[in-house]
């Protein structure tokens, strides 16, 4: 911990503007020789890519808040896109300002993790679209009530037909699911200083940051986060 440490105060003091004596300075050929065979780049682009219709039906369900029985609360209600994908609070206010067990992992890059949800328990995006939908906790709806509610908005059924022109019956929750799934297919953050870095651009990160990647691994701390999202693919 304590290398870690002196990482932070390496990097608080170039904040703050203080002196302070630096660690030599890092070979970025060796970290990042090291640091390629630990963490991958965000791809510049979903691959595979999700189909147009269902990705732009999955962005207007993403912020539909009559997807919840009160008609309150929609996916960006938790995982708000102009705040990280996350809703800044310790636990996530649902149904009838019930609180939820944790706070909501970030959508962003989601869909290059290992399983969905902290504990894992959904496999892909698809299944974790209809969790919340029906838990009593978070919107507190059913897949009934949510296809009543898509078929009764005039506005709905050409977007899905649009989106799922071989199916006889457009509107359905597995249809709504998979529309929500493929919008958060898109929303990745390619092109951070950290990705330009591993991809070979020597100035995208300071100094200190590297000192802080290297102490990263050294220190253990990569053997659970590590991948594209450093982390959540384990």
């Amino acid at each position: 911990m304590k290398p870690l440490i002196a990482a932070l105060a390496l990097l608080g003091a170039a904040q703050a503007g203080t002196a302070q004596a630096a660690d030599p300075a890092i070979d970025d050929a060796t970290l990042r020789a090291d640091a390629q065979g630990v963490f991958e780049p965000i791809p510049q682009a979903p691959d595979p890519a999700p189909a147009p219709a269902q990705a732009e039906l999955g962005k207007m369900l993403f912020f539909e808040p009559r997807l919840s029985e009160a008609h309150n609360i929609s996916c960006n209600t938790c995982h708000n896109l102009s705040t990280g994908g996350v809703d800044n609070s310790s636990v996530s206010l649902g149904h009838r300002w019930q609180k939820g067990g944790r706070n909501s992992p970030t959508v962003l890059n989601s869909a290059y993790n290992f399983a969905q949800f902290w504990d894992g328990r959904a496999a892909n995006l698809i299944e974790q679209a209809g969790g919340p939908m029906q838990n009593p906790v978070e919107m507190a709806s059913n897949p009934n009530h949510v296809v009543e509610m898509l078929k009764a908005i005039p506005g709905y059924a050409p977007v899905f037909a649009t989106a799922f022109p071989d199916a006889a019956d457009p509107v359905t929750f597995e249809n709504a699911t998979t529309a929500i799934a493929a919008f958060e297919d898109t929303l990745i953050t390619p092109n951070a200083p950290f990705d330009r870095w591993l991809q070979g651009d020597d100035a995208a990160m300071t100094e200190e940051q590297k000192q802080g990647l290297s102490l990263f691994m050294s220190e253990g701390c990569s053997a659970c986060h590590n991948g594209m999202n450093i982390g959540g693919n384990s």
